[in-house]
């Protein structure tokens, strides 16, 4: 699994879409499981922007191969949501895709700046803070393109097979950059070690928890994992994550699965009530509206200009 920054950079592009069938896009139903996973989806991968603005203020943009490699990164990961939208879009759900960024963006209100700030102070007095970073990334792009699996497992959607295999192959190159680096940042590091393997016990959460709810990335990992197959697909990027230097036998991904099983088995209604319930879109916030954190939209969705 090698990675070359140089290759990289020449053959980034957006997401190639030619030949999608997309006119075929309503010819195979899909449940509300696979609604509420693709909307799940589309909205974790249209946070990407807030994601790298996090890291851009660590010693991670101290890195240049690490820039480097953030800003294709950032490009690509653009138009997996865009596509996934397009793609509920001809389904028949409606909804305006900047208007749905923007107010999951204001849903995070103050908690946002605290992270920023959190991550950026911890950064800078964590010498070893990349390789933190790096194995994190790898982590959250192994489960991303293993959660995309197994959505096409489950709806059994040929349209949708075809463009989340297209994302996949993005995927799959953002995991090798990943592991790659964190492998040669922790490799005879036993500091860096040690101080990665605690923090991935005590700060690591599955993809997309403080921009989603406990519930509702709890009602992703068991409509998706909660059967054999899903179980042993996430033992088995336990299972990768751990041939990283110092990181052997870590149970993160599974050690997620039966914590949702549990609080399940707390409370039936659990999870699936917000699949049941069709809970898919964002709710207007109440303390931040958009206009106010992005300056440039009114109520009515006119542009302010000059201000």
């Amino acid at each position: 699994m090698s990675f070359s920054i140089e290759r990289y950079k020449e053959e980034s592009r957006k997401l190639d879409t030619a030949g999608i069938d997309w006119q075929s896009v309503t010819a195979n139903p899909l449940s509300k499981g696979d609604l509420f996973c693709l909307h799940y989806m589309m909205d974790i991968e249209n946070h990407v922007p807030l994601y790298l603005s996090h890291l851009l203020v660590t010693r991670a943009c101290m890195d240049p191969i690490l820039t480097a490699f953030l800003a294709c990164w950032n490009y690509e990961e653009l138009w997996h949501g865009e596509n996934i939208g397009k793609f509920l879009n001809l389904y028949g759900i409606e909804f305006d895709t900047q208007d749905r960024i923007a107010n999951v963006r204001a849903n995070l209100g103050f908690q946002n700046s605290v992270s920023l700030l959190s991550t950026m102070v911890g950064s800078w007095l964590l010498k070893d803070f990349s390789a933190v970073y790096l194995t994190i990334g790898a982590i959250n792009e192994l489960a991303t393109l293993t959660g995309y699996g197994a959505l096409i497992r489950k709806s059994g959607h040929p349209v949708l097979k075809d463009l989340l295999g297209r994302i996949i192959k993005d995927e799959r190159r953002h995991f090798a950059f990943y592991f790659n680096s964190a492998k040669e940042w922790l490799t005879d590091n036993e500091k860096a070690q040690r101080v990665d393997r605690w923090m991935l016990d005590r700060v690591w959460v599955p993809v997309g928890q403080g921009v989603k709810t406990q519930e509702q990335v709890d009602a992703l990992a068991l409509y998706l994992f909660d059967d054999e197959q899903g179980e042993e697909e996430l033992l088995g990027i336990d299972e990768k994550i751990g041939r990283l230097p110092g990181l052997a036998n870590i149970k993160l991904m599974s050690r997620a699965l039966y914590a949702a099983r549990e609080r399940r088995r707390q409370n039936l209604a659990w999870a699936f009530r917000l699949i049941e319930n069709e809970e898919w879109a964002i709710a207007p916030p109440t303390k931040s509206p958009i206009g106010e954190l992005t300056t440039r939209r009114t109520h009515a969705g006119v542009a302010i200009e000059g201000t």
